[in-house]
């Protein structure tokens, strides 16, 4: 029984209800229920409404099958099964799911007319074979893949149906002595009662048999003769019925092994092997083109001869599925790339395919052309995120499109499959292209995936862009070294991690001395490693390799924005700008050079030209969501709170399942007086990010201001537990414990802010607001001349930051300086900083009486 729309099976009418769903027609019926086309009064939107039979509405087994099937499906978020929007039950104890409608055909439906074409039938095969890799990624096995589960959509897309009897990790319905399944597409194993991956495996090579040549590999004339058949005979290849060729042959005959050791291990294997068996053959999925010249764009016209020589060198260049003109892309291209499905799944394996969608993303932003919107989410967002299907890409980052794929290494072989799908709720595959390389020719990868990508969207390339993909190293184990560290420094560069980024990015440049991007990679690991550890002599090591980096290869984006990120840490702002100007002149499209450049600008006190850099990203992506998010939070570090918030206001609209928004729109609020919707907007970061530093030390605050100092001081220490390296947390802590009145707590936190405070300034000895921070900490614990050494410095650096000039009049009004404590506050008043924390700090206390402090406060309040 299918959940599908199709040819109804009863007049269109009006049926009754049954929950929200006004049933209008009959779609289907199986042996234990019913299918309905029906409408969600709620949404508007047509269902299919999948019910228990009115005879077993009692059943209790029924009912849980009926919620085994929707469990299963609604674990799979996958373009090629079938979506559940929901499960309930009616006013009368009814179970039903409601499941997405679509309008076609089941394969069972077409197979009555004949057999398919060979191009169809690997097509629709290796879509229905991705869905169910989907499905066994998380443990759960079909146990009934059979041509009327499989339906075709209008639009071409082949779904996976009816997991009504799939074996769920943790749960087990199938009475002893039951064969699950239906007879004729059943493994021989599953006639025994035992089932796991490679029986799904068994079915998808019966139903591919069967689209292949019209009949199916074993049958017979009753169930029992049937069932002999498939424990005892092997039936003859599909190549004596069909025109198949030998490579699918053999495909087709290992799933159907009877021993499961012979078969392919599960559907991804599966996959992967039908995308290889006609990489070197012909183009699959329609008509070859009668003029490759006129339906390709001029660049692609070489791939015709790499196509043609491909085997001998041990490179199999596999187009997918030919189209005379590709689906239509959104004006405006939001791409999330997730990082591929690695087979076989160990940890290096899994680094390098996250490697090489964090290297894809950042090759496509480079080829996108300048009249168009192209922006692609960083990689470390969705990683963040940990986003991993193009529905979540749609809410959480703002895309409209993703690129998923897998990734299948066997020996010297590595097969790289590329889907492009719709982002959001109901994601729609687009396109879907392979790419096999072997031996020497794995260097090339990267290169040959990006252009593949450029054809999926419709991007042209330039025989610019062709050689520069081409550039790299030649060296396959320094390329293979090279991405597994990529992957592993962009995780959560925890200590483990960086460390084995390190080893491989080292590993990868005693492959291939003159690889400039491992050296660029590896001075942005020591600067990581830095940032973790606070260990200064790293900062040494990072410089030496991004230099290195820049004489093997001066026009390389990623290394000037690594060297750029490198000077910004340790104070070198000049320095820091002309690299990120340089990387800017190399691709004034790349997000990590515009972020350079805003980050150099800022720390050099050019507000205007950093809030000019940062609205720049926003005009090349206006409709993305990454650059209000930097522009808002540089209006929070300069008090421009109304500004910052409608930043955020802007971010939490365009992605509202992404945790950042949120924390934005909570500063804002705070910054704003409005504590109730701060604490709010940050328990909401909570709620969708439980380990989130930011959000736990923020609610302290909002505590402490709100004289709750025991909570307070509870939080800060979550916030210490997740990430003990921020002097900030160190000193609101100290805060919390002033006002419990534990004075040894409090000392021992002040230390802790101090000694984290001076790790950063051994690195970044001008660092204005660490300078004010650091004088801050050394007052409370009684060093008055660092203090005040501290804070002169930090207000001579900075003359124009009110939150450093702020914080350095706090230092001198406890030092008894008043002169110097008026001053600074005056230039902080005057760069826009609010009456908030001046009038009742208790800081100010000595130079509240005065009367340039009564004048100022005068000013301010007239001005607000």
């Amino acid at each position: 029984m299918d959940a599908s729309a199709h040819e109804p099976t009863a007049p269109a009418s009006d049926l009754g209800r049954i929950g929200p769903y006004r049933l209008i027609n009959e779609l289907g019926r199986g042996g234990m229920g019913v299918v309905y086309r029906a409408e969600d009064a709620r949404l508007g939107r047509a269902v299919a409404l999948k019910v228990i039979s009115p005879s077993l509405a009692s059943d209790e087994m029924a009912t849980q099958r009926l919620l085994l099937e929707a469990r299963a499906a609604a674990t799979i978020d996958h373009p090629h099964v079938c979506t559940v929007y929901e499960v309930g039950e009616s006013e009368t104890g009814q179970a039903y799911i409601a499941l997405a409608c679509y309008d076609g055909e089941t394969l069972a439906e077409r197979l009555r007319a004949g057999p398919l074409s060979v191009e169809e039938a690997v097509r629709i095969a290796r879509e229905v074979t991705s869905g169910v890799a989907a499905a066994h990624a998380r443990g759960v096995v079909h146990r009934d893949l059979k041509p009327s589960n499989v339906f075709l959509c209008e639009d071409g897309t082949a779904r996976v149906l009816d997991f009504g009897i799939a074996k769920v990790p943790g749960m087990a319905l199938t009475e002893t002595g039951h064969t699950a399944g239906t007879v004729e597409y059943g493994a021989p194993e599953q006639a025994r009662g035992t089932v796991d991956a490679r029986s799904d495996v068994w079915a998808l090579g019966v139903v591919l048999y069967e689209m292949l040549t019209g009949v199916q590999p074993f049958h017979a004339a009753y169930g029992a003769a049937v069932l002999y058949a498939v424990l005892h005979e092997d039936p003859p290849p599909p190549s004596e019925h069909a025109d198949v060729t030998p490579a699918l042959d053999a495909v087709v005959m290992r799933c159907l092994s009877k021993d499961p050791g012979g078969r392919y291990p599960d559907a991804a294997s599966l996959a992967a092997a039908l995308d290889g068996v006609l990489a070197p053959e012909a183009p699959v999925g329609g008509p070859k083109p009668s003029s490759p010249a006129a339906a390709r764009p001029a660049w692609a016209l070489p791939l015709a001869l790499v196509v043609a020589v491909g085997v001998v060198l041990g490179l199999i260049w596999g187009l997918g599925p030919w189209r005379s003109a590709g689906p239509s892309m959104p004006d405006a291209i939001h791409l999330a790339v997730l990082p591929p499905t690695a087979r076989p799944d160990t940890p290096d394996d899994r680094a390098f395919a996250e490697g090489l969608a964090e290297t894809l993303a950042n090759g496509i932003t480079e080829l996108a052309p300048g009249g168009r919107e192209v922006w692609v989410v960083p990689a470390s967002e969705v990683r963040d995120l940990d986003v991993t299907s193009a529905r979540q890409a749609g809410a959480a980052l703002g895309a409209n499109l993703a690129l998923t794929g897998s990734l299948q290494r066997e020996g010297e072989r590595l097969t790289l499959t590329l889907n492009l799908a719709t982002a959001g709720d109901r994601p729609r595959t687009l396109d879907s292209r392979t790419l096999t390389v072997s031996g020497p020719q794995e260097s090339r990868i990267r290169g040959r995936a990006l252009l593949l990508i450029a054809e999926m969207l419709a991007l042209e390339v330039s025989d610019e862009d062709d050689a520069r993909l081409a550039s790299g190293t030649v060296d396959p184990e320094a390329q293979r070294y090279f991405l597994a560290g990529v992957g592993y420094l962009e995780r959560n560069r925890d200590a483990e991690d960086l460390a084995r980024a390190v080893d491989l990015f080292e590993q990868a440049i005693d492959e291939d001395s003159t690889f400039a991007a491992a050296y660029a990679r590896l001075g942005e690991a020591f600067l990581a490693t830095y940032q973790a550890t606070r260990d200064a002599v790293w900062v040494g090591r990072s410089r030496e390799a991004a230099e290195r980096a820049e004489a093997l290869d001066g026009e390389s984006v990623p290394v000037h924005v690594t060297l750029s990120a490198l000077a910004n840490a340790t104070g070198e702002t000049g320095l820091a700008m002309r690299h990120a100007r340089r990387a800017l002149a190399l691709d004034p499209a790349s997000l990590g050079a515009n972020r350079a450049l805003a980050a150099a600008q800022e720390a050099g006190s050019d507000l205007e030209g950093a809030e000019s850099t940062l609205l720049n990203i926003i005009r090349r992506a206006p409709t993305a969501w990454a650059g209000a998010y930097d522009l808002g939070w540089f209006y929070i570090r300069h008090l421009r709170v109304a500004a910052a918030a409608a930043q955020f206001d802007r971010v939490v609209t365009l992605v509202p399942d992404n945790y950042k928004g949120y924390l934005g729109v909570g500063a804002a609020r705070h910054y704003a007086g409005d504590l109730a919707g701060a604490q709010v907007a940050f328990e909401r970061v909570i709620a969708l990010r439980p380990d989130h530093y930011a959000a736990y030390s923020n609610l302290g605050t909002i505590l402490l201001t709100r004289g709750e100092p025991r909570g307070a001081a509870r939080r800060y220490q979550q916030a210490l537990a997740l990430d003990s390296t921020d002097h900030l947390a160190w000193r609101n802590l100290a805060s919390a414990y002033s006002q419990t009145g534990d004075r040894g707590a409090w000392r021992r936190s002040m230390r802790g802010a101090l000694r984290q405070a001076e790790k950063a300034l051994a690195v970044n000895p001008r660092d204005p607001s660490l300078l004010a921070s650091t004088a801050m900490y050394r007052e409370g614990i009684g060093d008055a001349r660092g203090a005040r050494a501290a804070a002169q410095q930090a207000v001579s650096l900075a003359p124009a930051d009110p939150s450093v000039q702020f914080e350095a009049a706090s230092v001198f009004a406890l030092l008894g300086d008043v002169d110097a404590a008026l001053d600074a506050l005056a230039s902080a008043v005057e760069e826009g900083h609010s009456l908030a924390g001046i009038e009742d700090n208790p800081a100010f206390a000595t130079v509240r009486g005065h009367a340039r402090f009564v004048d100022l406060v005068a000013a301010a309040t007239a001005a607000r």
